[in-house]
């Protein structure tokens, strides 16, 4: 399963620039070293010197009843008054201060998280029991702690407060790694969010969306037969097929499809932007030639990653400004629940792009950061067309969570909403209805058949619906 990765707005790139042997941060760290506590988010840092006096970032999960963890980063670069944190050269989170307050990025969010700062670390690290059957209850009760407190109050979600305390007085009935594996792999599929799961003890369950699919589930290979057999001319890939197009279509149509938003090149954010920066070069140069009158653009599976490359792509479908999307993340320690919102905008990118009418395939298998660029760019004018099926509404992060005795917990705990206020999650971006329709089901891929393509082909070219056969000649 791909996760959403964290997000680092264009200042990785100068950070991992300004990094390298022999540069070293000393004491312009000074301002940021401390106690600091997040406002929500569940993070307390303990930034200090070593022994050999070389700076540190230590990062603790923390609940009203835990605080674990205790992983550890060096300073790998430093741009103006950001330093950059991580591992072997790479920046995993970048801090700076404002004011009396710490303001981190993380890999993978469009956001920040602000911190404040702190007397001294609370307890942390917590104390883990060496009994194991007091272990396992302490796990159940961190794993319940951190959905209470950061799982948001989703309408088409809900936490079962009353099945927390009968799955704890089963577990203190039968207290077994089995037993516990069991009863938090419940409340996981009950639960039923592609972003919140839980691994540990030979288990590695994520939870669905009822009536939905999950790509890891599926020969997605056999996706493409399907659309270059309705195309009639077979994808130039760009990115390892992960970006690929087709030209040259009737009525001066184009084609782009997207399959992630992360996984490039490697795991640095900054290597795939650019890499995705030069794939879209590449693609929107041929529209320019070809003089493309319409898209198709493709996201019926797209696995999530970096929503700043959702972002990128947006900038390039548009030569108007236009909102994003807003997002907060859940604080109980708040009037309202949340952190306030933040607004992200797309502003127009001065290379290469297309913005013309755009037909938007997508379906149960656009995820994640996919659907926050479905988001995004239903904010464009013109407004794409959106055919297929329903998206599978997973749009917050996942905030990864340290459990007791070598378990673990990712979650959902931030809640995205469109310009009008609107929350998707659980239920989905909807097609329209006279759009929606079957997306790689086992016949059509059989068939080599692509119905939803079929009525993009018609869409863009001011057809009537069916008059491109969603079968071509003699797949069937």
């Amino acid at each position: 399963m791909a996760r959403k990765q964290w997000l680092l707005v264009g200042l990785a790139a100068v950070l991992t620039a300004c990094s390298g042997p022999g540069r070293t941060t000393g004491d312009r760290t000074a301002a940021i070293e401390g106690a600091w506590q997040s406002t929500g988010y569940g993070y307390v840092f303990d930034i200090a010197r070593d022994s050999a006096g070389k700076t540190q970032l230590t990062s603790y999960d923390q609940t009203s009843v835990s605080c674990l963890g205790g992983d550890v980063s060096a300073p790998v670069g430093r741009e103006g008054d950001a330093t950059s944190f991580g591992e072997d050269g790479e920046a995993e989170l970048v801090v700076r201060r404002q004011g009396g307050h710490l303001i981190v990025r993380e890999p993978g969010s469009s956001g920040h998280i602000r911190m404040n700062r702190l007397e001294e670390l609370p307890g942390c690290p917590s104390a883990i029991s060496g009994n194991a059957a007091d272990r396992r209850l302490q796990t159940f009760d961190v794993f319940w702690q951190n959905l209470a407190e950061h799982y948001p109050p989703y309408a088409h979600r809900r936490l079962d407060a009353a099945g927390r305390e009968r799955d704890r007085a089963a577990l203190a009935e039968r207290n077994t790694d089995r037993m516990l594996g069991k009863l938090l792999g419940g409340t996981v599929r009950e639960l039923g969010d592609m972003h919140t799961g839980i691994e540990g003890e030979a288990l590695s369950l994520y939870g669905k969306r009822p009536g939905t699919r999950d790509s890891a589930d599926m020969d997605t290979d056999a996706f493409r037969p399907a659309i270059e057999a309705r195309l009639g001319t077979q994808l130039t890939p760009v990115i390892d097929g992960k970006v690929e197009y087709a030209g040259g279509l009737p009525g001066h149509l184009g084609y782009l499809r997207i399959t992630q938003f992360d996984d490039f090149a490697d795991e640095s954010y900054d290597v795939d932007r650019k890499k995705f920066e030069q794939a879209l070069d590449t693609v929107f140069a041929v529209a320019e030639q070809d003089g493309w009158r319409g898209l198709v653009l493709d996201l019926r599976l797209n696995d999530g990653g970096f929503d700043g490359l959702g972002l990128e792509l947006a900038s390039r479908l548009t030569d108007k400004a236009h909102f994003a999307f807003q997002k907060r993340a859940r604080n109980t320690q708040a009037a309202s629940g949340f952190t306030p919102y933040e607004k992200l905008q797309v502003t127009p990118s001065a290379r290469p792009g297309f913005h013309g009418p755009i037909a938007l395939l997508v379906s149960d298998l656009t995820v994640s950061a996919g659907e926050t660029a479905v988001m995004t760019l239903l904010n464009r004018s013109p407004k794409p067309t959106l055919i297929g099926r329903p998206t599978q509404g997973v749009f917050s992060d996942q905030l990864s969570r340290t459990l007791p005795g070598g378990w673990s917990l990712d979650l959902s705990n931030e809640d995205y909403r469109n310009a009008a206020g609107q929350s998707f999650e659980g239920r989905g971006i909807p097609v329209p209805q006279e759009f929606r329709t079957p997306v790689f089901t086992a016949t059509e891929i059989r068939r080599r058949c692509d119905s939803a393509l079929a009525r993009a082909l018609d869409h863009l070219a001011d057809k009537p619906p069916a008059t491109t056969a969603p079968c071509p000649r003699g797949s069937t």
